[in-house]
């Protein structure tokens, strides 16, 4: 089953507790949208994730972004099937950025 929240579920549940951010896009683009500002970040590029998955927690629940929400929503997939608790963010850095700027 893949879970997904839209950015306004995932700002309002940010507001109520901290929320761990996996962030899957490309070094040469963090800094088009900054996600550190507001929570815990890791960052773990789409490319690098298939090698470097194990070293997550598999106690937390973490929030997928990429730029535009298709990559993560395919990680959050792949994750969930080695029993990792993850949520794709619908739109992901893209979304955010629209939600903060209107």
């Amino acid at each position: 089953m893949n879970h997904s929240i839209t950015i306004q579920e995932f700002l309002a549940l940010a507001n109520k507790q901290n929320v761990h951010i996996l962030d899957l896009r490309d070094p040469a683009i963090y800094d088009t949208t900054d996600l550190t500002s507001f929570t815990r970040v890791e960052r773990i590029p789409l490319t690098q994730l298939v090698n470097q998955f194990t070293e997550l927690d598999k106690a937390k629940t973490y929030y997928l972004f990429s730029q535009f929400g298709d990559d993560s929503d395919t990680m959050t997939s792949f994750l969930e099937k080695r029993g990792y608790h993850v949520v794709n963010v619908i739109g992901g850095a893209t979304a955010f950025c629209h939600y903060l700027a209107s």
